[in-house]
């Protein structure tokens, strides 16, 4: 059964595929809601976040950071580390990422921030799209990320 979610998620991939030709990343779509997409950082290292996107666009998908063979996620060691954008409990702060919201993860750094208005949010800017929010990553990964937070 497809949802609404599903519907939006597909209706958005074609042009982050085309962005993942464009840029050199991986791609890999799990099911109607879920996808993997790799990336590469600034220092050649490879960064990958696995996105989970049921209720979107009523709520943002959650990025998690993910290592593909293993299958983990959210490791010190498959985080990049840097300032501001890649908060220092682990998450992407961005209104765009679910686990940003205190109420949905303890180490999303925001209660401030009210889940269903994340698109009114002025925090989250263009990113009003699968392909802009992986633009957005892919931005912040290739200007100044400082390595991982565990080695």
């Amino acid at each position: 059964m497809t949802t609404a979610a599903g519907l939006t998620v597909a209706s958005e991939l074609a042009a982050l595929r085309e962005n993942a030709t464009l840029l050199g990343w991986t791609l890999d779509e799990l099911d109607g809601t879920t996808f993997v997409i790799g990336f590469k950082a600034q220092d050649g290292s490879g960064f990958w976040c696995r996105v989970h996107c049921d209720g979107y666009k009523a709520r943002p998908p959650a990025w998690h950071w993910f290592n593909p063979e293993t299958g983990a996620v959210d490791q010190s060691k498959d985080i990049p580390k840097k300032g501001g954008f890649f908060h220092g409990a682990g998450v992407i702060c961005a209104p765009w990422n679910r686990l940003a919201y205190k109420t949905i993860d303890a180490r999303g750094p925001h209660n401030d921030w009210s889940l269903g208005d994340w698109l009114a949010n002025p925090k989250t800017g263009a990113c009003r799209s699968l392909s802009a929010m992986a633009l957005r990553i892919h931005h912040e990964l290739q200007s100044g990320m400082k390595g991982r937070m565990a080695a």
